[in-house]
């Protein structure tokens, strides 16, 4: 990492949350801050410009869609696609909380 300012982690949002660009934007800017990576580092070994990146972590709907999975793969993020059959099957299989009170 370059001198210049300290990365100050942020924290991880509630993923549990229904998706939505913001929340995505705020995993991946939580990710980054949490290892200590600049924007202007990551985006210099993705080729990518500073703005580009500002786009992403502000859940910008124009950015291109490869690069926003080129950050989550640098980042080590992933997805996990549900469809709507699976998801009601998995709460099928799930035993009920009985210690949620």
């Amino acid at each position: 990492m370059a001198n210049g300012k300290s990365v100050r982690p942020t924290p991880m949002p509630d993923l549990t949350q229904p998706f939505s660009a913001a929340l995505l934007a705020e995993a991946i800017t939580a990710k980054r801050t949490t290892m200590h990576l600049r924007l202007v580092d990551v985006a210099k070994t993705l080729s990518l410009s500073r703005q580009t990146l500002v786009k992403i972590e502000k859940g910008d709907p124009r950015v291109n869609f490869v690069n926003v999975l080129r950050v989550m793969n640098y980042l080590g993020l992933s997805f996990r696609i549900v469809t709507d059959t699976q998801q009601h099957q998995d709460n099928e299989l799930r035993e009920p909380d009985s210690d949620w009170f």
